[in-house]
């Protein structure tokens, strides 16, 4: 089988380029070592017209758009280029709404207005355009005066619309998943995290092991990547003291780091279960 395999773009993975790169490597050299031929193309660079399917992490518009093409003439990617393009912010904030699925209180904002006065302090501001690739794309506000100061520097960006979430006390968890097609068991894990891209995860603290529910936890990630349309993702979520769920972030093909190994192992699976 053809492969061309699309790494991520160093500006898309924030201080977590060699975590992307890793999980990338590791697919790749998986999937020649069964005996595919791969051919890994730089996200400046044309997708071939003959390969079979497509792996890749790019979350470049372009490149995204050559993605989409060669979806349309039958090659299959991993993930979807739609599914990609619904893990930006508001994409996903939206489709978690429509489908009922658990998730902080919201508000879209409009950069260039004031502060509405409706809102409840503190909450997070995050930028509603693509991913977040620097540290004030998710600011943790606590008054309306940072409010309209977090507004003001995502205006100066040329960012239009933001979401601004209630902040929910709790346990925050990260959790993986890819999704299978043939025998073998969904992957599914999850962790409290003791680092992040930007460190913003302290705000919440030290984790308290609120109980909750496993299998919804699980059910609950599968369920908005369907909705989503990814089958390689990752997210956060909220555990609130009563053992609430609340998810606060969708990733297309995260880095896997804790699991990249076994995470490697059955996205390969999932590649190759794509072409029986």
């Amino acid at each position: 089988m053809r492969i061309a395999a699309i790494p991520r773009a160093t500006a898309d993975s924030p201080n977590m380029s060699d975590k992307d790169m890793a999980l990338f490597h590791l697919v790749a050299d998986k999937l020649s070592e069964e005996g595919h031929c791969v051919e890994i193309i730089g996200t400046d660079n044309k997708i071939p017209s003959g390969c079979e399917i497509i792996f890749h992490m790019t979350r470049t518009a372009e490149t995204l758009k050559q993605i989409a093409t060669r979806e349309r003439e039958g090659i299959i990617a991993v993930n979807s280029s739609a599914g990609t393009r619904n893990c930006s912010r508001l994409a996903f904030t939206r489709i978690l709404a429509e489908e009922g699925i658990g998730q902080p209180p919201y508000t879209i904002l409009d950069t260039a207005a004031p502060p509405p006065a409706e809102v409840s302090y503190p909450g997070w501001l995050k930028k509603g355009e693509g991913w977040s690739s620097l540290p004030d794309d998710v600011q943790y506000i606590a008054t309306e005066a940072e409010l309209a100061k977090g507004l003001a520097s995502l205006k100066e960006r040329g960012i239009a619309e933001a979401i601004y979430s209630r902040h929910i006390t709790g346990d925050l968890i990260k959790f993986y998943g890819i999704v299978s097609h043939g025998k073998q068991d969904e992957f599914f894990r999850f962790h409290y995290p003791t680092d992040g891209k930007f460190g913003k995860e302290k705000i919440n603290g030290t984790p308290h092991g609120y109980p909750f529910d496993e299998k919804e936890l699980r059910a609950t990630a599968f369920k908005a990547a369907a909705a989503i349309g990814v089958e390689v993702f990752g997210g956060d979520c909220i555990v609130s003291l009563d053992g609430r769920i609340s998810i606060i972030d969708m990733n297309d093909t995260p880095s896997f780091s804790a699991y990249r190994e076994e995470a490697a192992l059955h996205i390969v699976q999932l590649i190759t279960e794509k072409r029986k």
